[in-house]
């Protein structure tokens, strides 16, 4: 077996999940797979605000697709659909449709302030 010496651990990226979605009773119930998206969706954040992707309110946002949630996730449209859906009914995401075949603009909530 191969083991990690020293600060070998940081030559990976890794995503960062709020310890707040797993010890807060308000997430008990949300699943865990919507838990990596929305550490995936924050991770993104980063690279909307370096590409300045800001509403007229300065307010950041991202794209993120049904598909490529498909493709990072490894589940099927129906599966990606719900764990977006129960991000937004646990305040943590806000989905802004823009039409025309244009993927949604997705808000991605502040969890300390729901």
């Amino acid at each position: 077996m191969n083991y990690f010496y020293g600060r070998e651990a940081d030559l990976f990226s890794f995503y960062r999940i709020p310890k707040m979605l797993i010890a807060d009773k308000r997430f008990a119930e949300m699943k865990c797979e919507a838990k990596l998206l929305y550490g995936i969706m924050l991770d993104r954040m980063q690279l909307s605000t370096k590409n300045h992707w800001l509403d007229e309110r300065g307010r950041v946002y991202i794209y993120y697709t049904i598909e490529r949630i498909m493709a990072d996730l490894g589940c099927k449209h129906e599966k990606a659909g719900k764990l977006l859906a129960e991000l937004e009914r646990f305040g943590l995401i806000e989905r802004v449709r823009q039409g025309m075949g244009r993927p949604d603009r997705i808000y991605v909530c502040k969890f300390t302030e729901i």
